[in-house]
């Protein structure tokens, strides 16, 4: 698991004389040039493609191949998710498919991974796997994938390449991506199956033109659904220091005071820091929810929105994002918190988090515990195991609401699109759905049957206390090149996650990672007031893609500002300056934006 202090001119200086290649490429967001832009309306444009797929493909039966279950496995009680299967090839002959992916340390070469080669074995299927160089979502990726575009160098098939939902609805009305819902009906049982057990997905990858473009990435992680804002803290210390977990923000404030005057660790010195983070981890994130509902920061889209009576609305303008920076400096001015916090990365958090001898961190501002130090699963002793948890702490008027994210598990971002240069699409939607059945998941995310996982046994007990489903053999991640690094499309639900085996004996992380995680969702807010994702058409996404960097820059420069007192937030002046400067960036036009974007899909 920083920017500079600028602003944009708001949208009625924006479009005046604009043309569509401008158009274009601020809708894509993709930084491409003009004439570049162009190009990619060229290769988009007049596709040969089938307009809704499920024509008959006498390569692939409908329904997709024949399948019996699988008699090995034990399923907990309720179980939801996929299923295992025997499965018949995908084709009745070899066919081959050429598939864009990205770059990844963990698949190695996509030709010859081990599961690659076993996928092909199953399905028949031959892969010419074409890989751009940057890892999966990345901007070097996206800029190679748009740059092969525009040259009109079309693959069958894009696989997780992350295409945000309104790049997705931009290329699908051009005709580069085909629509899926036909092909799904047809050939998809799989994913059928993952619509039964998750209907909002099937919603959530629907675009406002009522198609599917991309088969979704499902991942019910529990833990990842409130992972923005976690906060830890060493319990040895506050054993040592006799005091109780922090409930209040005043408590939390004391017992940082302790941390740094009392001398936790008994070697003497004044060594240890009460509360540390990362530049990955706004603190924020956690401190925001003892004022007011705060959705987060999630770099390039959507970050800090919320729905106030289906409204659009941020809450970085607000009295109470006001009053948790007024927290946060506080903290600051005594001490408490690491000014380091503000310019380090991960690697540099982690020496601090593993620092050898005695400990020094008390807080920790990140993820989970590999954010900022080794994890040793197998270690009884590992640092690691001694830190807890914070959930969020009641502010001044008692507020307390974590953020949780309800619409996490749907990864609608391009998993699987197939293009109109696909001569046979029904094959590539029969070939990716069965990346969802269950043993070609664990397949995918473990290695071999037998060597990275087996089937659980009947008795062995998984992460939420039932009847476990699988368990790994061994450490995980397998080693490089024998998996294919949680990529591929996956249909990991919440059964499937928890149902891994807890070995007592050799104990991972993810059952206390799930303990601790309950803290926030039982303080989650409703889910009325979360933005769910929104399909934006080529304005709104224009509109919004000139603004977001300018906003989030704004936001993450003058959090610093304020906390460290390089900027003074109790006076009026300026913070009605940090203010204005949203209206003066286009906050309105950026919210518009969004409003209409949502009232598209959910009015």
């Amino acid at each position: 698991m920083a920017a500079e202090d600028t602003y944009q001119p708001a949208k009625s200086a924006l479009w005046n004389g604009m043309s569509r290649r401008a158009f274009v490429t601020r809708a894509i967001g993709l930084g491409l040039s003009a004439a570049t832009a162009g190009s990619v309306l060229a290769a988009c444009s007049g596709g040969g493609g089938p307009e809704d797929g499920g024509n008959d493909n006498p390569l692939v039966p409908k329904g997709g191949p024949k399948t019996t279950p699988n008699q090995d496995v034990i399923y907990p009680d309720g179980y939801v998710g996929p299923i295992a299967s025997k499965k018949a090839a995908v084709v009745k002959e070899k066919v081959t498919l050429k598939i864009v992916v990205p770059q990844s340390t963990s698949v190695g070469d996509w030709k010859n991974n081990a599961f690659s080669k076993w996928y092909e074995e199953k399905t028949g299927v031959h892969v010419e796997f074409q890989v751009v160089a940057g890892e999966a979502g990345s901007p070097d990726a996206l800029t190679k994938v748009n740059a092969m575009i525009a040259s009109g160098d079309v693959p069958d098939a894009f696989m997780n390449i992350n295409f945000t939902p309104a790049q997705q609805l931009l290329y699908g009305s051009q005709g580069l991506f085909i629509p899926l819902n036909q092909l799904i009906e047809d050939y998809g049982a799989e994913i059928q199956r993952l619509f039964k057990d998750y209907p909002d997905v099937k919603d959530l990858i629907t675009a406002n033109d009522g198609n599917i473009y991309t088969m979704p990435y499902v991942n019910d992680c529990f833990h990842c659904n409130c992972g923005g804002q976690r906060m830890w803290i060493y319990q040895p210390w506050l054993d040592k220091l006799n005091l109780d977990p922090p409930e209040t923000l005043e408590d939390f404030e004391a017992v940082l005071k302790a941390f740094k005057n009392e001398d936790p660790n008994g070697n003497g010195k004044a060594d240890e820091i009460p509360l540390m983070g990362y530049t990955d981890a706004p603190f924020s994130s956690f401190f925001m929810g003892s004022f007011l509902y705060n959705s987060g920061y999630a770099a390039g889209g959507a970050s800090w929105l919320y729905l106030d009576d289906r409204k659009v609305d941020i809450a970085v303008n607000k009295d109470g994002w006001r009053e948790g920076l007024r927290y946060q400096n506080r903290l600051f001015q005594q001490g408490l918190m690491a000014k380091e916090s503000f310019t380090q990365d991960g690697e540099q958090f982690a020496r601090i988090g593993d620092k050898a001898g005695d400990p020094v961190l008390g807080v920790a501002r990140a993820f989970y515990w590999g954010s900022f130090m080794t994890i040793d699963v197998e270690d009884p002793k590992s640092r690691y195991k001694n830190y807890v948890a914070v959930p969020t702490l009641k502010g001044p008027d008692g507020t307390a609401t974590a953020h949780w994210n309800y619409y996490g598990a749907a990864g609608i971002n391009g998993g699987f699109v197939v293009t109109n240069a696909c001569k046979n699409p029904e094959v590539a939607v029969s070939w990716a759905d069965g990346q969802y059945e269950l043993e070609a998941l664990l397949q995918a995310y473990n290695g071999e049957q037998g060597k990275g996982w087996r089937w659980a046994e009947d008795g062995e007990i998984g992460i939420n206390g039932k009847q476990a489903l699988w368990t790994t053999i061994g450490t995980w991640p397998p080693d490089d090149g024998l998996w294919w690094g949680q990529l591929g499309v996956n249909y990991r639900s919440s059964d499937f996650r928890l149902g891994e085996v807890v070995d007592p004996e050799k104990p991972t992380f993810e059952k206390p990672l799930y303990e601790e995680s309950q803290k926030y969702y039982n303080l989650r807010q409703d889910r009325s007031v979360q933005l769910p994702p929104v399909y934006m058409n080529e304005e709104q996404a224009a509109q919004a893609g000139e603004l977001v960097t300018a906003i989030e820059n704004h936001v993450v420069q003058h959090e610093a500002k304020f906390t460290m007192g390089q900027l003074d937030i109790n006076d009026d002046a300026e913070w009605q300056k940090y203010v204005d400067t949203f209206d003066r960036m286009g906050l309105a036009n950026y919210l518009n934006a969004y409003q209409a974007a949502y009232e598209a899909k959910y009015a």
